[in-house]
């Protein structure tokens, strides 16, 4: 269907016809040469001008040719298929076989009223193939919701899915997030007969664990058609390629439909990443042996930090920081006063002086190893300290114009602190706290200081610092000027029946003093610590010049070594002056990585370790289930097909009156001007119009 529009009124064509008959009956029937010519001539000459001139004039009153287009979209049929390794195990090969084969016929017989889109699935979703490693674990409701997503408006008319109906990760497909109400038609393989078999069903430990903990591992085992039998489980630890036994529980399987929880409670006595091996002894007929093992890697660090408390004398606030710092499973504290043998700093990775120096113990030669060594430490100020060896011993507060008098001091949290983050609530609240005992005097902030908190004295808020840090030539240092934090637990637990804010300032403030500033300037890391049999294992690695600046102009390389010491190779990639390396997915075990580079004539180095954890999810039951595929059918509108019957479900779809093609139609509008026949047919007419005059010598 085609429209004419004008951009002008359509009496502009009257007009421009009355323009056009005028110009050519003044040009022919008045002028005295076309006398001598035939009385044919001056028509055909002014129709000729006359068509020409209203086709111009036509052209210009911007004429648009109006027309609508039909599209036709065809209903769309995405085909699913399982490729996990439950459907190898479960499903004979003739079976497949013939899925495969019906599924190709089915294909061919509905691509000509169909659109049809095939994809795979198991962990993810692919629109190849499976390679010959068939995925090791099963989602199913993700590309269900994939599909639906994807295709939510391409008329999507029904889902073909090939399935036994086992997944292991992701949500119940029952409840997928489906953007389409659209009929799923589950093609059922695998074998529902539930046989003899024992496996372990799930195993659940921390994945981190510190040293000298203790922790647990749970190992859940299930059973079928075996009552009556007995097993054992065992629990190794993987050291050198050699199982060392750690414990074994006997058990007897009472019921058809058997399951149990296990408990293994062990000290994290070796830092690492560390293998353990629970199994279970196979029975007689057992399906499949695969599932009675599991292997689990936890990394057991060592990063709990010592803190030497040093006091002037037994005070309340000593207690109450050993109850906050024991609150922190990564902290260990030791308490020693000024009057008993003072250890050495070395071994402890912080230290807290309570009213130290005093004037009673100057402990100038402990004070004197703290600045040698730069051990990070905090002082908490009191009744007793000495305030000028405290100002010579740290560069946060300085304080003079003391007189041995003591202020009461409520704290207010500083705006524009930056150093560690903290609860929104915790400002309003510090207000309302029992004031400190804070040393009478004038109070200085260090020019590299940060303020945290600052004091009010009675009504007036003031800028003196009450805690502030300092990091000067790499010396981390935290200064309280107040004694008293007692005051703060006993004010929190009774309005809150906690010690929130108190123990959160206390144990922020001993980690951002004991944090360690990383100064090499080759690093490389993992991007995690423990993957999956199915993940990817990347690596980024960063290189500095001499003002710490990122750069990647040398080469850099990785090298990964497996349990065996087989070395695999790799080359990092340079982008946004850094380093990155996919280096693919890895078997199961443990590995460790070196990467190197040479910059300025030095080779500079960076290592780490990683595992790869085992997720033969498809081997811990190989049950079909039917009955859920059976109820995604219902659900959805859909059937649930059986191999032998594919080609029915071809019948079935191309007989369906309800999957109808989707008719677009659009309106395409396009200036005649546009049209080049147009313009070469009033061209002809002036060339024909021109050859007429010459040849019967009217010019």
């Amino acid at each position: 269907m085609e429209n004419l529009q004008l951009s002008y009124p359509s009496y502009y064509l009257i007009i421009i016809a009355v323009v056009a008959i005028v110009f050519a009956l003044g040009l022919y029937f008045k002028d005295g040469r076309m006398k001598e010519n035939k009385s044919w001539l001056p028509k055909v000459l002014g129709l000729l001008r006359f068509m020409t001139i209203l086709g111009i004039l036509f052209l210009l009153l911007m004429p648009l040719l109006k027309r609508f287009i039909t599209d036709e979209q065809k209903p769309v049929v995405v085909i699913l298929k399982d490729e996990s390794a439950s459907i190898q195990a479960s499903t004979d090969a003739a079976t497949l076989q013939s899925t495969s084969t019906g599924l190709e016929s089915l294909v061919n017989g509905l691509s000509e009223k169909f659109e049809v889109s095939q994809f795979s699935f198991g962990e993810n979703i692919t629109t190849s193939s499976a390679d010959t490693i068939k995925p090791q674990s099963t989602n199913i409701s993700a590309p269900l919701e994939y599909i639906t997503e994807t295709f939510e408006d391409q008329n999507l008319s029904a889902i073909i899915m090939t399935s036994d109906g086992i997944f292991n990760e992701g949500k119940n497909p029952l409840y997928a997030d489906l953007q389409a109400a659209v009929p799923i038609y589950p093609i059922a393989l695998g074998d529902t007969t539930i046989r003899t078999d024992i496996l372990i069903k799930n195993v659940l430990h921390n994945r981190i664990v510190y040293l000298n903990d203790r922790f647990l591992i749970e190992a859940d085992v299930q059973a079928f058609n075996s009552r009556g039998s007995k097993s054992n489980i065992h629990l190794y630890k993987i050291a050198n390629g050699k199982n060392i036994k750690l414990e074994s529980q006997s058990f007897t399987i009472d019921k058809d439909n058997f399951f149990k929880s296990f408990q293994f409670e062990l000290d994290a006595d070796q830092v690492g990443n560390v293998k353990y091996l629970i199994s279970i002894d196979g029975l007689n007929n057992e399906l499949s042996k695969a599932n009675n093992s599991r292997n689990i890697y936890m990394e057991i660090l060592d990063a709990r930090q010592k803190i030497l408390l040093l006091a002037h004398a037994p005070h309340p606030d000593i207690r109450a920081i050993k109850q906050s710092v024991k609150a922190n499973k990564n902290f260990e504290i030791d308490v020693v006063y000024a009057n008993d043998n003072i250890p050495s700093a070395r071994p402890y990775d912080m230290v807290i002086m309570h009213n130290l120096p005093s004037q009673k113990h100057r402990i100038a030669t402990f004070a004197e190893e703290l600045g040698r060594t730069k051990k990070p430490v905090m002082y908490i100020i009191g009744a007793n300290s000495s305030i000028p060896d405290i100002n010579n011993l740290q560069d946060a507060i300085k304080i003079t114009g003391s007189n041995n008098s003591l202020n009461d001091v409520t704290p207010i949290l500083k705006e524009g602190f930056d150093l560690y983050t903290l609860e929104e609530s915790i400002g309003p609240e510090l207000r309302k706290y029992v004031p400190l005992k804070v040393p009478f005097g004038d109070y200085n902030v260090g020019a590299a200081s940060k303020v945290l908190l600052n004091q009010k004295v009675g009504s007036v808020e003031t800028n003196y610092p009450l805690l502030a840090y300092t990091d000067v030539n790499n010396h981390k240092q935290a200064v309280l000027a107040g004694e008293g934090i007692w005051r703060w637990r006993l004010y929190e637990y009774q309005e809150y029946e906690s010690y929130k804010n108190s123990q959160s300032i206390l144990m922020k403030s001993l980690q951002y003093i004991s944090q360690k500033e990383d100064k090499r300037k080759f690093r490389a890391y993992v991007s995690k610590n423990s993957f999956k049999e199915n993940e990817s294992v990347s690596f980024d690695a960063q290189l500095y010049n001499e003002n710490y600046e990122p750069i990647n102009v040398p080469e850099a390389n990785l090298v990964i070594t497996n349990e065996k010491g087989e070395q695999f190779d790799y080359s990092f990639s340079k982008t946004n002056n850094y380093y990155f390396l996919d280096a693919g997915r890895y078997p199961e075990g443990n590995y460790s990585f070196k990467a190197n580079t040479n910059y300025n004539g030095k080779v500079l180095e960076a290592s780490g370790k990683f595992s790869i954890q085992s997720i033969k999810k498809e081997q811990y039951d190989l049950t079909a289930r039917h009955d859920l595929l059976n109820d995604l059918a219902k659900q959805s509108g859909g059937q649930v097909i059986y191999p032998a019957d594919i080609s029915s479900l071809e019948n079935q779809m191309l007989q369906d009156n309800t999957i109808k093609p989707i008719l677009y139609s659009k309106a395409e509008t396009t200036p005649i001007m546009n049209l080049w026949w147009l313009i070469a047919i009033l061209i002809i007419l002036l060339a024909v119009e021109w050859f007429l005059r010459r040849y019967f010598g009217s010019y």
